[in-house]
């Protein structure tokens, strides 16, 4: 199920940079893009709290990333 929702995911940022058309809408499209964002920003608190050092060192910094990525795809 992981796959399948982080494909959607990449799909949306690619919708949204223009490289491939919206699945459903342009609005929707831009409003996913702010959900995505909130979401990878918790993922960044959520693995910063983590009792599991790998998950910290790994995991928060590449949901840091992503989190600026897609707030990046937002904003435009």
């Amino acid at each position: 199920m992981s796959i399948i929702l982080y494909a959607l995911f990449g799909y949306a940022a690619m919708a949204k940079a223009g490289m491939v058309p919206p699945l459903v809408s342009e609005t929707v499209t831009s409003v996913s893009m702010w959900v995505l964002t909130a979401y990878f920003a918790l993922g960044v608190i959520m693995n910063g709290i983590s009792r599991s050092k790998p998950e910290r060192l790994i995991m928060t910094p590449t949901a840091l990333v992503l989190a600026g990525l897609y707030l990046i795809l937002a904003l435009s």
